[in-house]
């Protein structure tokens, strides 16, 4: 059953972290993962999107920058790109299952680091 559109909730798996952010989307559909954030104008400090299954992503014709979160398919964080401006490209790292966009800061904001697990739920 698609998810598109359905919100989540990201938190750290170890609690460490708490809440991250209370308002993820998920872009599970091919329409959804085509129009991403797209549509929209800017990105709140509460939001993400989760784009599932990908592999790299583009900032093409986005409005503002974002920070990228790389996951496996454990939401094992493989790695991070921060600072995206638009139009430009990100591959992800081999493994990589979904991205987390995230508002620009966000990564260094929340504290993602490297081999964190994040839970959506």
């Amino acid at each position: 059953m698609s998810e598109a559109n359905q919100r989540r909730c990201c938190r750290s798996a170890d609690g460490a972290l708490g809440v991250l952010l209370p308002e993820v989307r998920i872009a599970n559909t091919f329409m959804s993962r085509l129009i991403g954030l797209l549509s929209r104008s800017s990105l709140g400090l509460t939001e993400g999107l989760l784009i599932t299954p990908c592999t790299s992503i583009h900032t093409f014709f986005m409005r503002f920058p974002i920070d990228v979160v790389f996951l496996d398919a454990n939401n094992r964080v493989l790695g991070f790109s921060t600072m995206i401006k638009p139009n430009r490209v990100r591959l992800a790292p081999r493994g990589t299952k979904s991205v987390l966009e995230v508002a620009e800061g966000n990564v260094t904001r929340t504290g993602i680091r490297l081999d964190d697990i994040l839970i959506f739920d």
